[in-house]
């Protein structure tokens, strides 16, 4: 069944973003931050006046499920939620219903649901309990989603909670209200997951799962789990629920030299608590952060506090004196807070910081690798033309759409460390994907290790080097116009140390790859003119290379003084195609140099 949007009852993500974006100094994701502008993200959703939205609403909506709490507690057996649901509609919990009646209601809609209501992001397989500390008998399971954690009635009432204080009414919650037994209603959810998230007014992290609450210095998997990536790229507003006792106060985070600030504000009093998203990455990222409570005597020092939710820092050496860190210990933890900014400067920043988050993040279905970014990136793919492990079919699909729709390959270079996908050289190899934990990379010894990003970046036009843009064909082959050298293989007496990626930064003529080996550049007479056309190097005799400069990377947050500019080691495997082989670092100072490279067409995929 294919979809037909009618304006009407399914707004426009997309405009819902550029609409988003014009907001001045949007919320940060707690309640006293908020204020009075959710009621301007509200007007966002429709066009119809609020008489007609309530009116409307009213007729296109059921209660599926209504069941006090104490009733759920008394089966032995998963809760069969959704006898009463319809597929392919929308469904939403009520806040005011669980906290004051601890009641679990769940109403459908025919039509998108023109209400304020938040969205949960969670992982379905949280932290393992180390104590009976925080757990209850109160929790039960889903028909359907039996491999999940069970969902813990105090956290759900929390969530709740939490989105009341940020002004929705009604909770978006997947175990929920996606109908678990029906494969229809899944396919049809997932195409529809970009747009609940985008209209969420607030989503709510609960980064332990749904079970119990942990604490700001216990670490959880949630970073690493693909689909929370788009839960909280899409929303206005993220919120952050943990476990906490020490009330309402100030937080201040310190990390590169600079400082941040942001508040923590209670939920449940003596049990739970929620912070701005950005805030808490911050503080992840530095390792630790001052509290001072709102009840505190000003003479009275900040609590410092551990904080490990989205990374562990294993030493103090990892972080400088008050927290201040040396270095980014976490790039995943740097890329994700780039990439919720609303203050990027170009589109190709903000999908390049995504493509980076993606790729280090994993799920039960590999295919939910491309499904979870499909919407942030502009895209909405057909779950069904898809098996469950074709992420690399899904991949080049992704890939061809962007580009169809005039944007950059703004996934190039985005890890350069890890050798290149052999059926898709213009990506990096795709780690295994696992129901639960971190991505995995097979190593070519035959051992494995978790894959990390090796440092955080992102692409800078400068100006001078303007985003690559092209086509790409149902096998994967990228063609694109680039600026380019030609390398050959540089022979064994290269004087090229073996700490340096080159041997000038100005004007390099002799490359190291990140791979380790090492090149000689030929110079744009003897590489380009009427050598191009030969099917071997002109010098060598081996199969053409060349350096492809694929522009300007800042380091984070906006470091413009090292090795900024990188390029694709591309080799020739058959007639005018080629694969990337590795990649190359380039010197800041060496920009006029990569500028003023000669450009030519190149289609690089494969080689297998």
């Amino acid at each position: 069944m294919s979809l037909s949007w009618n304006t009407d009852t399914s707004p426009d993500p997309q405009a819902r973003q550029r609409a988003i974006s014009s907001l001045p100094a949007y919320l940060p994701g707690f309640p006293k931050e908020i204020s009075h502008q959710t009621k301007a993200i509200h007007t966002l959703l429709f066009d119809q006046t609020a008489d007609d939205k309530l009116k409307s609403q009213d007729r296109a909506s059921r209660v599926v499920y209504n069941v006090f709490f104490g009733n759920i507690l008394q089966h032995d057996k998963p809760l069969d939620i959704m006898t009463n649901a319809i597929p392919e509609r929308y469904r939403l919990l009520h806040c005011v219903e669980a906290v004051s009646n601890q009641t679990l209601r769940i109403i459908e809609y025919s039509n998108f649901p023109c209400v304020q209501y938040a969205a949960l992001s969670y992982v379905w397989r949280g932290n393992s309990p180390t104590s009976s500390f925080g757990l209850t008998a109160r929790e039960f399971s889903v028909l359907g989603a039996e491999d999940a954690d069970p969902i813990g009635l105090d956290v759900l009432v929390d969530a709740c909670a939490a989105a009341l204080a940020c002004g929705a009414s009604y909770l978006w919650l997947d175990r929920l209200c996606i109908m678990q037994t029906s494969k229809q209603d899944k396919q049809w959810q997932i195409r529809e997951m970009y747009r609940m998230y985008t209209f969420a007014i607030v989503c709510i992290v609960v980064p332990s799962g749904l079970r119990f609450l942990v604490s700001f210095a216990e670490e959880t998997q949630w970073i690493h789990r693909a689909w929370t990536l788009q839960e909280v790229v899409a929303p206005p507003s993220v919120a952050v629920l943990f476990s906490w006792t020490h009330g309402d106060g100030q937080v201040l985070s310190r990390l590169l030299g600079e400082t941040f600030y942001g508040r923590i504000e209670v939920v449940t009093r003596g049990r739970s608590a929620m912070a701005g998203l950005g805030n808490v990455l911050a503080s992840c990222a530095g390792g630790r952060f001052e509290f001072t409570p709102d009840s505190a005597d000003t003479a009275v020092s900040p609590l410092i506090i551990e904080a490990a939710l989205f990374g562990k820092v294993q030493s103090d050496s990892d972080v400088g004196e008050s927290g201040t860190d040396n270095h980014i210990a976490f790039p995943h933890i740097t890329a994700l807070g780039f990439a919720i900014d609303r203050n990027l400067d170009t589109e190709e920043m903000r999908d390049f910081c995504i493509w980076q988050c993606a790729l280090v993040r994993t799920s039960s279905r590999p295919v939910d690798m491309i499904f979870s970014i499909m919407g942030i990136l502009g895209v909405i793919l057909n779950p069904k033309e898809f098996l469950d492990d074709d992420r690399l079919g899904a991949t080049v699909a992704l890939a061809r759409e962007i580009l169809r729709q005039g944007r950059s390959a703004n996934w190039l270079a985005m890890h350069i460390t890890i050798p290149p996908c052999p059926q898709l050289s213009t990506f990096p190899t795709l780690p295994r994907t696992s129901v639960a934990g971190r991505a995995m990379y097979d190593l070519p010894s035959g051992s494995e290790q978790t894959l990390a990003l090796a440092d955080a970046v992102y692409p800078n036009d400068n100006g001078l080097f303007p985003a690559l843009k092209g086509s790409m064909d149902d096998s994967g082959y990228l063609s694109l116009n680039a600026r380019a050298v030609m390398v050959v293989t540089a022979p064994e007496a290269l004087t090229l140390s073996d700490d340096s990626p080159y041997d000038n930064p100005v004007c390099p003529t002799q490359l190291r790859a990140m791979d380790g080996s090492k090149w000689t550049i030929v110079s744009d007479e003897v590489g380009i003119s009427k050598n191009y056309e030969c099917s071997a190097s002109p010098l060598s005799g081996e199969p053409r290379s060349f350096a492809l400069i694929l522009g300007w990377y800042n380091y984070m947050p906006a470091g413009t003084d090292g090795d900024n500019i990188r390029a694709m080691l591309v080799t020739e495997h058959t007639n005018s195609l080629y694969h990337v082989r590795s990649y190359f670092v380039l010197s800041h100072k060496a920009i006029k140099w990569a500028s003023t490279r000669i450009e030519q067409h190149f289609c690089v995929g494969g080689p297998e």
